[in-house]
Formats: structure tokens, sequence, C-alpha cells
């Protein structure tokens, strides 16, 4: 196997995986609750049917939200734990500083859509329910450069490196 280089481009492949799972639980979260609602109410055919339904509602609009959670402080922890392992020369600190700055640039599109969604008010209702998201989401540039930063700090500031690596 050749000696591979680490890939500085996990930020933003982090800010767009985050984003469309955020953007996929609004909408779920919206048309959940609008389709067992109506079955429980119409249907109502057994008691453990509508539990059932329930329950599936529930799951919907409060445990993925902290499964995005869990999912955004993997992916996090993913990458610190990539760029630790990354031996990196630090002349390649203007690429990834140009990296972090994509990865910035695109935050800022995805977040404002997401602000659009969470301020339609269809989905307004669902998006107050799920304010992690919402909050992380709205902040996405700034989550996206502090998470970066973090990222180069541990990729180029590694004790015994010397600059070695280039080669």
């Amino acid at each position: 196997m050749r000696n591979k280089r680490g890939d500085f481009t996990g930020v933003i492949y982090l800010v767009v995986s985050i984003a469309i799972f955020a953007i996929f639980l609004l909408i779920v979260g919206y048309i959940v609750p609008q389709i067992t609602n109506p079955l429980v109410e119409k249907m109502g055919i057994s008691p453990e049917i509508n539990s059932s339904l329930h329950a599936s509602s529930n799951v919907a609009e409060h445990t993925l939200p902290t499964v995005w959670l869990i999912v955004f402080g993997g992916l996090m922890l993913g990458l610190f734990a990539t760029s630790f392992f990354i031996d990196a020369h630090p002349i390649f600190v203007p690429i990834f500083a140009f990296l972090l700055i994509v990865a910035v640039i695109i935050a800022i599109p995805i977040s404002n859509a997401y602000e659009e969604l969470r301020d339609n008010a269809i989905l307004s209702g669902t998006a107050d329910q799920q304010s992690i998201i919402g909050f992380i989401m709205v902040n996405l540039p700034l989550v996206a450069f502090i998470v970066g930063l973090l990222s180069l700090i541990i990729t180029f500031a590694k004790p015994g490196q010397g600059g070695s690596t280039l080669g």
C-alpha cells in the first residue's frame, strides 16, 4: 500500500453531511405527524396500532434530533482523529487554510437555505421542536470555522513533527 496522505476536505464533508441530514430531519419531523395523526383519528383500528403510530411520531419529533446531534459529534470526533493521524508538512498550511475558507463559504448559503426553510410558516413549528439543530445550522459558518481551525491546529501542531514528513 502506498504512503497515503490525509485529506483536508473533511470540514467540507462535515458541513455538507450535517446540513443534508438537518434538512431531511426538518422535513421528516413535519411529515410524520401529518401522516400519523389523521391515521389515528380516522382509522383508529386498535389501541396497539394507535400506540405504534404515536411511537413513530414521537421518534420523528424527539429522537431524531438527538440522533442528528450524535452524528454531528461523531463526525467532529472523526475529523479530529483523522487530523491527528495526518502527517502533514507545515508547507500545506496555506492549502488547508484555503480549504477552510471554502468550507465557510459553502456553509453560508447552506445556513441561509436552512433559515429560509425554518422560517417557512409550514415548517416553523417543526423547527421550533428541533431547536439545537436550528441553532447549529444558523451558526453553521461559525461552526465550520471553529471546527476547521481546531482541525488545522490538531493537524499541524503535533509535537515531534518538525516538518520531516515531506517527501
